[in-house]
């Protein structure tokens, strides 16, 4: 058996582009051979070899004063890493004019990159932007607003969530890079044998609760209704008590981001609600393993849950409705545009950030990385799945967990830790409030 895998990285080395991470060479109408590495996988009476050969390719390679040369950075995950930048390396042979430089650096650094790339003058022209920074790059007036047709084509093509999310004093500033929208996902098995109907609204999911949440006679757990996350960790217990609490017709802070707003009657009683949805006696491997008949996850556990959970019966259903409707809570991350570029890498940088949008080039992410589409539409090879039309129509329901408050991250420590003790049933859901709230109005000032 014979197979044969190319390199990305090695052919992007050989095209003469070099970066921290992964760099994009540039496209253009004439050819020029250069000799790149091949990885070769031989597999000869089950003993396997890797060994590495030099070919010649043939690429087109653009005269540099016809181009327009776009830098890019964005945070570390390889498989999305890699499957942006074959869409970068397909934009160019498809744009000869357009030249872009793609560099990725670990999220831990991502900000301090960006603020030293600002300071210095010489910032990149495309960054990816974590939700919470952005009133930090905005009032710096380091982020172009974003142009007409960039906000026609938002209104027709994705849900309200993705404008509203990168909107901010009344003007759009990006396209929406990616983002980690839980939905509730069930035991279809577990439903079944315990009696409990699929739930539509937070009434009937704790009906529900009340069937499946068992113990043994002495008293220990054997399975779980639903397990939310009880851990600060990626701020996920703050993200499923906001869905929650948005439902119930609570909010963080007040619409002038001046004061805390969530110790109020609607933040009380989602807050018992989340404590009982819970269960931190749970495993976090609770749900793959058979014992929690509900989870709240996004549309990347899928591979994780057919490798390790092939006997579960699982499905993806749509965000549970309560007295102010349905909503869930999401982190974003977006593609910005600098305020420093020219006119003309300004204007490509939006067109670049489009087309990485569009259904077409998110189904490739989807299927490489497991980001979700964000359009309207479901790229047409995902149209009959029912796991992606779950996922799809959460999008309707989509909402940023978090305040637009440029000490967004500091407040979501104060609420999480807080909650991670009111978890743990050390504290009751009204001095868990009351203490976060006191903890967020200092920050607040």
């Amino acid at each position: 058996m014979f197979e044969a895998k190319m390199s990305r990285r090695e052919l992007l080395k050989a095209l003469g582009a070099a970066a921290a991470g992964s760099v994009l060479a540039a496209c253009a109408p004439q050819p020029e051979t250069v000799t790149v590495r091949e990885t070769v996988v031989v597999e000869v009476e089950g003993e396997v070899e890797v060994r590495e050969v030099e070919k010649l390719v043939t690429v087109e390679v653009a005269p540099q004063d016809d181009l327009v040369e776009l830098t890019w950075l964005s945070h570390t995950y390889e498989p999305w890493n890699n499957a942006l930048a074959a869409q970068g390396m397909q934009y160019m042979n498809e744009n000869p004019n357009v030249k872009i430089v793609y560099s990725y650096i670990t999220h831990a650094d991502l900000n301090t990159k960006i603020v030293t790339s600002l300071a210095a003058g010489d910032p990149f022209d495309i960054m990816g932007v974590y939700g919470p920074w952005m009133p930090q790059f905005i009032d710096g007036g380091h982020l172009a607003s974003a142009p007409d047709d960039v906000i026609e084509d938002l209104d027709a093509n994705f849900p309200p969530m993705m404008k509203d999310a990168a909107a901010y004093d009344g003007k759009v500033y990006a396209y929406v890079q990616h983002i980690g929208i839980p939905t509730p996902i069930i035991n279809v098995g577990m439903y079944a044998d315990a009696g409990a109907a699929e739930p539509d609204t937070y009434d009937e999911l704790l009906a529900a609760q009340d069937l499946l949440d068992k113990k043994d006679s002495a008293g220990n757990w054997e399975q779980f209704g639903c397990t939310l996350s009880a851990s600060k960790g990626g701020s996920w217990n703050v993200i499923h008590y906001s869905a929650i609490l948005f439902s119930f017709g609570g909010s963080f802070l007040d619409s002038d981001l001046k004061q805390a707003t969530f110790n109020s009657p609607e933040g009380i009683e989602a807050a018992n609600i989340y404590k009982r949805l819970t269960h931190i006696e749970a495993p976090d491997s609770a749900f793959n393993i058979g014992k929690s008949a509900m989870v709240w996850n996004g549309p990347w556990i899928r591979s994780e849950l057919d490798e390790q959970a092939p006997d579960v019966d699982y499905k993806a259903i749509r965000p549970l409705e309560g007295p102010a409707g349905r909503a869930i809570g999401s982190y974003v991350w977006f593609w910005a545009v600098s305020s420093l570029t020219t006119s003309e890498e300004t204007r490509a940088a939006w067109d670049f950030t489009g087309w990485l949008s569009a259904a077409e080039q998110y189904a490739d992410i989807y299927r490489n990385a497991g980001l979700f589409p964000i359009t309207n539409e479901l790229p047409e090879e995902f149209a009959d799945d029912p796991w992606a039309q779950a996922y799809n129509e959460t999008l309707q329901y989509g909402r940023v967990y978090y305040a637009k408050h440029e000490k967004w991250e500091q407040i979501d420590v104060a609420i999480g830790e807080e909650m991670e003790r009111f978890a743990a049933g050390e504290v009751e859901a009204e001095e868990f409030l009351a203490t976060a709230e006191e903890k967020v109005n200092r920050l607040l000032g």
